[in-house]
């Protein structure tokens, strides 16, 4: 096993290898019950059955539940914290008989959807079912890469996007704003996940 330093420098070697890269086991994952899991650099988008952490490429920052709330923590170092919590940055994508993707968390079985509160619309992962309001479609950034997470609004999309005054929250975009062009990294668990 290695020690927390080393497996932090791999965790951030990763961030910038442009190739399949497996992370290695660590006795964080083992106090978990399970194998540290490989994270591959997808390029392409998210697909029905499949596992990803949901990242930022431009701040480094990614899509996470930390006791239960849905946050962005920074890199990979808080990737190494989550393996200890129980992996909150892991997402599994399903798909809907329409064909609408959804986005459950591993750990909690939750779905990523947004909610109305105080006159906006927000964020967050307390959802047990797959419905209109956890509805998602892709789109890719052709100039930028990366995709752009579009939820179902009325008879429209709205864009899922990093805001807030600290700039650690989802926000649900205007009508016709762009938002965060988000990677996809593929997890490839040892093991069937929970839910």
């Amino acid at each position: 096993m290695e020690d927390t330093e080393s497996l932090s420098n791999s965790l951030h070697d990763l961030a910038i290898t442009p190739t399949h890269t497996s992370i290695p086991d660590s006795e964080s994952c083992a106090e978990v019950g399970s194998e540290q899991p490989s994270i591959t650099p997808k390029t392409g988008p998210p697909f029905d059955g499949a596992t990803f952490i949901i990242r930022d490429p431009q701040t480094g920052l990614v899509i996470t539940l930390v006791g239960g709330r849905l946050t962005l923590l920074s890199g990979y170092n808080d990737l190494l914290d989550n393996c200890r919590d129980g992996r909150g940055s892991h997402w599994r994508c399903v798909e809907s008989q329409g064909r609408w993707l959804g986005f459950k968390n591993t750990v909690s079985g939750q779905f990523i959807g947004q909610y109305f509160e105080n006159g906006e619309w927000h964020f967050w992962a307390k959802d047990e079912f797959h419905t209109s309001l956890q509805f998602f479609c892709t789109r890719h950034y052709w100039l930028s890469g990366g995709y752009e997470m579009l939820v179902k609004h009325g008879d429209g999309f709205r864009a899922m996007k990093i805001g807030g005054p600290d700039k650690t929250k989802l926000v649900v975009g205007e009508e016709g704003e762009r938002g965060t062009a988000w990677e996809f990294l593929e997890v490839e668990h040892p093991v069937t996940d929970a839910f």
